[in-house]
């Protein structure tokens, strides 16, 4: 519980990627669906439990408003979620994370009957490093059918940023590199 809610206090105050660390992007889509029908779109909220950008509705608000300048560039038109063609969910999560690196030589030797004269055996990681993963889900649904056709996800480490200018700038680069990959096939630039 205590885990949760720090990693929630977390997610608002701070979010992810900056310019050294790395973002991983992944998309799937369902290969049967239109993407060249798809004008509109409306937004849709779900209720998922553990879902830190529910529990932050401030940082849930720079996000959509990144996606509504991102989709209004490429030509997507916000309307109500009956008109939509598809509806956009998001959802965030965090998790403490340990990285430990051996920086340390050949290590020791042991005896016994586990023992192998052509293996070393590592004494202690020299450096342990504590840090939070945050991940976006941006999910792409079919109003009709009510199923899911494309789902980007984001994920790197969280940072702190105290400069709102900063942290908007960092917003806008994780959302257009998940939001790149869509619809597929799509050039980004």
């Amino acid at each position: 519980m205590r885990l949760q809610f720090f990693s929630s206090l977390l997610f608002l105050s701070l979010f992810l990627v900056s310019g050294c660390s790395s973002l991983h992007v992944h998309a799937d889509f369902d290969p049967a669906a239109d993407f060249s029908s798809i004008h509109t779109y409306a937004w849709k909220k779900l209720n998922v439990r553990g879902d830190a950008l529910a529990d932050n509705p401030l940082l849930y608000k720079r996000i959509v408003t990144v996606v509504d300048e991102y989709f209004r560039g490429r030509g997507y038109r916000k309307t109500t979620p009956e008109s939509a063609d598809v509806l956009v969910v998001l959802r965030g999560g965090a998790k403490e994370k340990m990285r430990l690196t051996d920086v340390g030589g050949r290590g020791r030797y042991a005896s016994g009957p586990w023992y192998h004269p052509w293996r070393s055996y590592p004494t202690r990681p020299d450096i342990v490093r504590y840090y939070t993963e945050g991940t976006l889900v941006i999910d792409i649904v079919d109003p009709h059918k009510n199923e899911l056709i494309w789902r980007g996800t984001g994920t790197g480490v969280i940072h702190r940023y105290e400069d709102r200018e900063k942290e908007k700038k960092v917003i806008e680069q994780y959302v257009r590199q998940i939001l790149d990959q869509f619809p597929p096939g799509h050039k980004p630039g």
